[in-house]
């Protein structure tokens, strides 16, 4: 029998990692702000996956422990960040702009405008919008991230949704 499509067994790793690559590089990316940090951290995840390819090939949804090794790096750069901005404050000096330069403005400011929305989240929904939008998670897989139910991973995202639904609106009529 085939094993369905999605899991990881029966696929080599390099097609896997192929298959994921873009849903994971977008979730890095939303989450960090900066390219440069989402293929870093993108590199690190391939690098632990590759490690443990033999039993997550296994798993029903290998891409649920993809997506949650990728939340539990960004946390540890989060706090890596906390520490830094603390430690800059402490000795006077201001921290560094976290602006993406990629060379084009447009596409520069809307990544920023959507960063500015997602910004106004509370944590716990922000990685739930952008487990589900950028990383196609289940409310499973969300929940497990977050350490919670599905159900309350489903109700974070729908709160989180409502809230940057207008200010995303805002931007794709124009606004700007």
């Amino acid at each position: 029998m085939e094993p369905p499509a999605g899991t990881g067994a029966g696929t080599d790793f390099a097609t896997f990692l192929a298959r994921v690559e873009p849903r994971l590089m977008a979730y890095l990316w939303s989450l960090l702000g900066r390219r440069e940090d989402a293929e870093d951290l993108f590199q690190e995840v391939g690098l632990a996956l590759h490690r443990e390819w033999a039993s997550v090939r296994e798993l029903d949804r290998p891409e649920g422990w993809v997506f949650r090794t990728a939340h539990n790096r960004v946390v540890n750069v989060f706090k890596r960040r906390d520490v830094e901005r603390r430690a800059l404050k402490t000795a006077g000096e201001r921290a560094p702009g976290l602006a993406r330069p990629d060379g084009s403005v447009e596409r520069s400011e809307l990544h920023a405008r959507v960063q500015e929305a997602l910004a106004r989240l509370d944590p716990p929904e922000r990685e739930a919008v952008t487990l589900k939008v950028w990383g196609g998670a289940s409310w499973v897989e969300i929940g497990r991230a977050l350490g919670v139910t599905e159900d309350t991973a489903a109700r974070l995202f729908a709160r989180g949704l409502r809230t940057v639904a207008p200010l995303l609106r805002e931007l794709s009529e124009g606004g700007r």
